[in-house]
């Protein structure tokens, strides 16, 4: 046989290796396509993007949190609009109410009597006098008001700080927070002396 042909046993074929994840499979492994699909789906990590999660909550409060998967967040976030939206509703007619009240006993009008249904059960404009009556009106107007103003504000924090906080938690969201400190001793040649030398080292490792 001629030394120029090449010895069939020695031609070696790859096709019966398989690489995923840059790990090489044994050549004797037998791989279905079930346990190819499902290795392959186990090494997908999920990466949120900023982006998206800034202009999903912007769009509604919570929804960057269930963008970001943070889904136990979702009940504080349900629990704030819902709080601060029965805030807006009770004080805003709390203060038409009074708003009302304190127009109809300033405008001597006899038959505005909207301010009587403000009073205790059991009392009338002259058990506190008009005066007297007017002024608590007025006070508990401009109360109400700035409660009302308030709540506002309130809303539009937390509009904000849902914002934010769906910023943040998708920039850190694949950060190592796991604590990682080691103590070693600290290998060090003796001294001239011929003393040995005696130290801690603190390593943090990230």
């Amino acid at each position: 046989m001629n030394d120029s042909t090449p010895n069939i046993k020695n031609i070696s074929t790859k096709t019966d290796t398989l690489l995923l994840s840059q790990t090489a499979l044994p050549a004797t492994a037998k791989l279905s396509p079930d346990s190819i699909a499902k290795d392959t789906v186990a090494q997908i990590i999920y990466k949120p993007s900023p982006t998206k999660a800034i202009w999903y909550s912007a769009l509604c409060p919570g929804l960057g949190q269930l963008y970001n998967r943070r889904y136990w967040k979702l009940p504080i976030i349900g629990a704030g609009i819902v709080g601060i939206a029965y805030a807006i509703g009770w004080n805003s007619k709390e203060y038409n109410a009074y708003t009302n009240g304190y127009r109809d006993i300033s405008d001597n009008n006899p038959k505005t009597t909207s301010y009587t249904k403000l009073l205790p059960p059991g009392t009338t404009v002259d058990t506190y006098g008009t005066e007297y009556l007017t002024s608590f009106l007025k006070n508990r107007q401009q109360s109400y008001r700035r409660y009302r103003d308030l709540s506002f504000i309130s809303a539009i924090g937390l509009y904000f700080i849902c914002m934010l906080d769906a910023y943040v938690d998708a920039q850190l969201y694949d950060f190592d927070i796991s604590p990682n400190l080691t103590i070693m001793p600290p290998t060090s040649s003796p001294s001239f002396s011929g003393a040995k030398n005696i130290g801690l080292s603190l390593a943090f490792n990230f």
